[in-house]
């Protein structure tokens, strides 16, 4: 079989290293420049045009090429991940809360506005605590901020107007829910939902005791969900997927109450990074055969094992730094070419980012300084991050950082999920 992978960053890279280990042809197309070298040396690079045959299976990592994804599938070509509606849902933050209501999914009070004097003042009248989003073509996520008070958020949002004002297109002003904040995801061929459906708890905070910036996930805890009340609420979404044609998976993030209320937050269709390298660490079949049949509208349930997966995010500085809008990957990457020592032991539970061979030798290839995401498997979360924190202390890499404090904080969050939904 024959895979195309069309990456924005290489993020995917590590599932189409998957997929050439169990026999089949692979091309690696990454399209941001910043990122070019990554898995140079690892993997073969190409451009989609010159590798693609009538054959070729087409995977999408990140959602953003919607309209390239939707040319290939009109032209009779087989894609997996990626739409204009999968792009749509997830950045367009009003249609995304419309098709929560559709699917009958009730949400937080939500307001959405273009100017920034009338959100502050509808933060100052409204005295309630809120969670400012905003969106736009080079936002760094990390603008997203959850307050502790009116007084905090219109601080915050006078720096954000100061600084971004120009590129947030809009944002929005949600009210916030105590609760538990949980994803959960089904993966879709185009005509059904398959299963098992999966749960992902994370933390976003790059530091221990949440300090310091949200990252896209320090840490995570995935596993397989029988059809508990989160499941259910996301189930209506089956006849809107099948009606796009949508072939991927798709996460609902939602806040579970102690009462067992759940509030839609916002959708995730495409890869999660790293809640689908932590599950695919729980997929007992071939990488290339699932995907291979979920392109053309034959997607098999997904054979997972018990228990569950942990992920642990490893990186170097100057991560978390983000480096949209910037054109000098030298520049924003000093640490290119840092080696990275004693992971050959590890490397079936390791999940790469940033990597590429120079003389033999792996080495980070430049980026944000995202290494890898450590995996292991356990029937409970202090069990399933056994495996990431030996692989974390193990590995050498010069100024490595992660979170050490996952297993407390996780373990509360999964006990929370479970007695919440039951």
């Amino acid at each position: 079989m024959k895979f195309l992978m069309y990456s924005e960053a290489g993020e995917g890279a590590q599932i189409l290293n998957r997929i050439k280990m169990e026999g089949n042809e692979v091309g690696l197309y990454i399209k941001d420049k910043i990122y070019k070298k990554g898995w140079d040396g690892l993997l073969p690079k190409v451009g989609p045009e010159s590798f693609i045959d009538a054959d070729t299976t087409i995977i999408f990592d990140l959602s953003g090429n919607g309209k390239v994804a939707d040319a290939y599938r009109k032209s009779g070509h087989f894609v997996y991940g990626a739409s204009e509606f999968a792009d749509k849902l997830e950045h367009d933050r009003k249609f995304g809360f419309d098709i929560m209501s559709k699917a009958g999914i009730q949400t937080p009070e939500t307001k959405e506005f273009t100017d920034f004097t009338q959100g502050i003042d509808f933060v100052r009248a409204s005295n309630k605590r809120l969670v400012f989003k905003p969106s736009g073509k080079n936002l760094p996520c990390k603008l997203t901020y959850c307050s502790k008070n009116s007084k905090e958020l219109v601080a915050y949002m006078q720096f954000v107007e100061k600084k971004f004002a120009s590129e947030v297109d809009v944002f929005v002003l949600q009210e916030f829910v105590e609760g538990v904040v949980v994803s959960t995801e089904l993966f879709c061929d185009g005509k059904r939902f398959l299963e098992p459906a999966n749960h992902t708890v994370e933390v976003k905070k790059v530091m221990n005791d949440e300090l310091g910036p949200s990252t896209g996930c320090s840490g995570n805890i995935v596993w397989p969900c029988d059809a508990d009340i989160i499941v259910e609420s996301l189930l209506p979404m089956d006849e809107i997927c099948v009606k796009e044609q949508y072939v991927g998976q798709i996460d609902l993030n939602v806040v579970l109450t102690e009462g067992g209320e759940i509030y839609g937050l916002e959708w995730t269709p495409r890869f999660g990074y790293d809640a689908t390298p932590t599950l695919m660490t729980m997929l007992e079949m071939d990488f290339g055969k699932f995907y291979y049949d979920a392109a053309r509208g034959n997607g098999p349930d997904m054979k997972l094992s018990s228990g569950m997966a942990g992920g642990v995010r490893v990186t170097i500085p100057p991560y978390p730094v983000e480096l949209v809008g910037h054109a000098d990957p030298e520049k924003f990457s000093p640490n290119i070419g840092i080696p990275i020592q004693n992971y050959e032991s590890y490397e079936a539970d390791c999940y790469f980012y940033e990597v590429m061979l120079d003389d033999a030798q792996l080495v980070h290839s430049g980026g944000t300084g995202v290494i890898l995401c450590a995996c292991g498997l356990g029937a409970n979360p202090e069990e399933a991050l056994k495996r990431p924190y030996e692989i974390a202390e193990g590995i050498n890499i010069p100024d490595k950082q992660y979170r050490t404090d996952l297993e407390k904080v996780l373990s509360k969050m999964v006990k929370e999920v479970n007695d919440y939904a039951a």
